[in-house]
Order: C-alpha cells, then sequence, then structure tokens
C-alpha cells in the first residue's frame, strides 16, 4: 500500500468518512482494486476470498461496523496478483495422507508440524483432524511460501435434515458463535436444509496423497464416525484388482464395480463402541497374486444418545422373556446379515410413514420399571391402525412374517448388505421374493407384537449392525 493511500485514509478517517464511500469515487491505489458487495455476502466471505482477516479489511476500508454493509457498496481490496501467498491456518486430514506429504505440501518440516499440533507419533494423525498449518512455519516460511492460498476455496456445509448450528460448529471444533458470525446468523437456532454455511478457518483440503500403486483415490465418508451411524469407504484404483479390508475387527464386505477399479465399502458403527481412533486395514491383490496394503486411521465419536422409559400394554410384558427375545434376534440377525451385489437403492431413502416420529433410534431403555439394558434399534412413528407403511426405497422381500416381539414384520434387502425392517403392522400386502419400489404401500400401521400401541417401528440394518435409518434419509450413500 503506497504512502498516498495511507495519508487518504487517515484523512477520510479524520473527516469521519469511510474508504468505502469515497473508493465508489476515486480511482483505486496500486496493487487495489474494487469489490462491489454482492447480494448474501458479509464482510467474512469477502475478506475470506482475498484472503484477508475481517478486521483487516474492515481497517482499509474504514468500517467501522463490519456486520453493516449494503449491497452495491464498493471496498477496496488488494489485486488477485498482489494477494499474499500465505498458508492457510488449517488442514483437515484426509483418507491417504500422512503428516510426511502434509508437510511437503505447505513447505514444513514434519517436526514442526508436530510440534505445533501436539503429536508425539507421526503415524497416528487419523482421517478427519484439523491441523494447525500455519502457525507451524516460521514468519519467513509464512511470507515465502509457494502455496497458493487456498482462501477463495473455502470449506461450504450444506445443511441436512436434523441438523443444528451446534451440532454443525462441533464437527468442525468451532463454537457456534463463530459459526454465527461468519455466516451473518443473528438466530443460532435457525437454519434451514440446504442452507450453505461458510466454515471459518477451515479450507477445502489440498490432498497430500501417499497412497501405494495402483491406488488412485482413498475416500472417507463421513470423515468423523458416529456411534450407531453409516460409514462409506471408497477406493478407486488405477488397474483392475480384488479389495479385502477388516475395520472394528470385522471384515468388510466390498463392492467392486467398473472392471474392478472403484470398490465401496459401506460399515455400520455398533451401538456402544467406545470414541477413539480405530485402524482401516485394506489388502489389494492382482490378477498375478501381488499385494498391496493400504490403512487409514478412523475416528470414532459418540452418538450422544439418551434414554426413556416404555410400559408396555398389560398383556405383553410376556414378551420381555430374554428367551423370547433372543431366539427372535437371532431370526433378524441371520436375515439382515446377508450380502446382495446387486444395489437397489439410489439417493437418500424416503420416510416410511407420513406420520410423526415418536422415538429416534438409539436410546437407552427401561421396560416397565426395569434396568436401561435394551437400546432402541429403530426410528417409531406415529400413526393411527391402517395408515400406510411405505417401501423406503427399492428392493427384495426376504421376511413378510408375524413374530413374537416385532409382530407382523417385513423385511426389505436393497442390496450391498443394507437392510430395511417393518415392525408392528396391522396388514401386510406383500410376500417374500417380491420386488418393491420406492414408496410402494407394503402394509398398514398397526399394535402387534411388543408395543405401547399403534405404532410403527422403521429399523436398517448395514453390514450386520443395526444403524440410524434416518442419516439415509439425510444423506447419500450410492
Amino acid at each position: 500500500m503506497t504512502r498516498h493511500w495511507c495519508f487518504c485514509v487517515l484523512l477520510l478517517g479524520l473527516l469521519g468518512l469511510p474508504a468505502s464511500v469515497v473508493a465508489q469515487e476515486t480511482a483505486p491505489p496500486a496493487g487495489m482494486t474494487i469489490h462491489v458487495v454482492q447480494r448474501g455476502e458479509n464482510l467474512f466471505r469477502i475478506a475470506l476470498q482475498y484472503g484477508m482477516t475481517v478486521d483487516e479489511l474492515a481497517s482499509l476500508n474504514g468500517i467501522a461496523d463490519p456486520s453493516n454493509i449494503q449491497v452495491g457498496e464498493r471496498i477496496l481490496v488488494p489485486a488477485a496478483g498482489d494477494v499474499a501467498g500465505s498458508l492457510p491456518q488449517t488442514h483437515v486430514v484426509q483418507a491417504g495422507e500422512t503428516l510426511r506429504s502434509i508437510a511437503d505440501l505447505y513447505g514444513l518440516t514434519v517436526d514442526d508440524l508436530a510440534s505445533a499440533n501436539n503429536i508425539l507419533d507421526v503415524n497416528a494423525i487419523y482421517v478427519g483432524e484439523v491441523l494447525t498449518i500455519g502457525a507451524a512455519a516460521s514468519p519467513q516460511v509464512q511470507l515465502a511460501s509457494n502455496v497458493e492460498s487456498t482462501s477463495s476455496q473455502s470449506v461450504i456445509h450444506v445443511v441436512q435434515s436434523g441438523e443444528t448450528l451446534f451440532q454443525i460448529a462441533t464437527q468442525y471444533g468451532l463454537s457456534v458463535n463463530d459459526l454465527a458470525r461468519a455466516n451473518s446468523i443473528s438466530d443460532p437456532t435457525i437454519i434451514y436444509v440446504g442452507q450453505q454455511l461458510v466454515i471459518p478457518g477451515v479450507q477445502a483440503p489440498q490432498l497430500a496423497l501417499d497412497l501405494p500403486e495402483p491406488v488412485t483415490g482413498l475416500e472417507v465418508m463421513p470423515l468423523m464416525l458416529v456411534e450407531g451411524d453409516t460409514g462409506r469407504f471408497r477406493m478407486t484404483t488405477s488397474t483392475p484388482v480384488t479389495v479385502t479390508g477388516t475395520f472394528l475387527g470385522r471384515p468388510l464386505s466390498v463392492m467392486s464395480e467398473q472392471n474392478n477399479t472403484l470398490h465401496t465399502m459401506l460399515v455400520g458403527i455398533p451401538m456402544f463402541t467406545q470414541p477413539d481412533i480405530y485402524p482401516l486395514n485394506l489388502t489389494l491383490a492382482d490378477a498375478g497374486g501381488k499385494t498391496v496394503a493400504v490403512s487409514a486411521n478412523i475416528q470414532v465419536v459418540s452418538g450422544g444418545y439418551g434414554s426413556e422409559t416404555i410400559n408396555l400394554l398389560e398383556d405383553r410384558a410376556n414378551l420381555l422373556d430374554p428367551a423370547v427375545e433372543q431366539a427372535e434376534q437371532n431370526l433378524i440377525q441371520n436375515v439382515m446379515s446377508n450380502v446382495t451385489p446387486t444395489r437397489y437403492f439410489d439417493g437418500p431413502m424416503g420416510l416410511p410413514a407420513a406420520a410423526t416420529v415418536i422415538s429416534p433410534f438409539g436410546t437407552l431403555r427401561s421396560y416397565n420399571g426395569g434396568a436401561f439394558d435394551r437400546f432402541h434399534t429403530g426410528t417409531d412413528f406415529a400413526g393411527a391402525p391402517g395408515t400406510p407403511v411405505l417401501a423406503a426405497t427399492s428392493g427384495i422381500v426376504v421376511l413378510a412374517d408375524a413374530l413374537n416381539v416385532r409382530g407382523n414384520a417385513t423385511v426389505i434387502d436393497h442390496g450391498w448388505g443394507v437392510f430395511t425392517g417393518y415392525w408392528h403392522q396391522t396388514e401386510q400386502y406383500v410376500k417374500v421374493g417380491d420386488f418393491v419400489t420406492a414408496g410402494q404401500v407394503i402394509g398398514t400401521i398397526g399394535a402387534t407384537g411388543r408395543v405401547t400401541g399403534p405404532h410403527l417401528h422403521w429399523e436398517m440394518w448395514v453390514s450386520g449392525v443395526p444403524v440410524d435409518p434416518m442419516q439415509w434419509v439425510r444423506q447419500s450413500f450410492s
């Protein structure tokens, strides 16, 4: 910035006029250009775009209240060629990256990066971990770095059904106030599905993959797995291979497509999995028998489920008999632990009934005043007897029977180890072997089995593990 411009800013301050006002009437000084505020922009987004902080941009333009800028306002910003090539503040670890590959990406040493992040074991970083980058470099490195600023590639989070600002902020290690301020949200309790939120301080990850041939990519979704939820691992290879692997001590079901170069693994994270870092171990074998090992550290966090007390109808208390429960559980486990290689689901699933959720997945349950020794393996929907029950997505009926605990029950196989179950129905309109489509009426809500009254219990299993079905309504795993 020239002394002339500094003098102008000082003079404008004495006159009580913001620099952005004069910027509308005068040519910008050397090295600067004009940014015209667009609808939906705030000073944070603009500062991020030009590699500046809000305070720097406000000071440059004499803006006293950074939260108050107007559409059409002209703001001085650095010209494209003058944006400093500074390091990003953070890097989110992706599958296939190592501390060394990340350090090399940003021109740092492994020791500097480990020291800045209090990492004692350089092999212990995990997918989704947020590493401090900018603070790991010396001032000389930060000024001279040839790493292009990623500020224009900031992370955008699209709000999903059921999410709160608190949940989103926690996911990225931020406070609600940080997230609200960055997105000009005046009421943190009001966000909407599809809303795009800028995640401050976190840049879209530059990849520093350190994967062996023939692996060309490894994706973990979501980056942080949650107890009781579903996760997806997806690997791409340049040549056809056979993939096997394990996670959480269980073998993975690997679905390979595109001439065995695209490999997808769906995993259910069992309830009561302790929050920790767990290894994902994969082995690739080519046609000649040559094998390659690939591993990644995956974080699993608590689902934070609550508890509830259930009082059964008087004539149903005998259904709490452990022998009755176990026999039926073994049946369901056998049916829902198979893996069909054909995938019938595509995109998010639909709801199984046009009804209100009255009990979520995962809650610890006490029946008739007993101990909290069972957990809710599905999601309950209120509904009067006769309310239609809908297939959540396409698949093949593999069970349609009257059971003791689950009442009139239907199970649909959606392929790739994904099953949905529909319990306590009054009527069942499908039979084993039927192919059903998304939204097809397969029965009606009832009060059969171990219930407190009429409702639909909707259950989902992935790779032999019961998981939260509502996650599949919000998110696509195809």
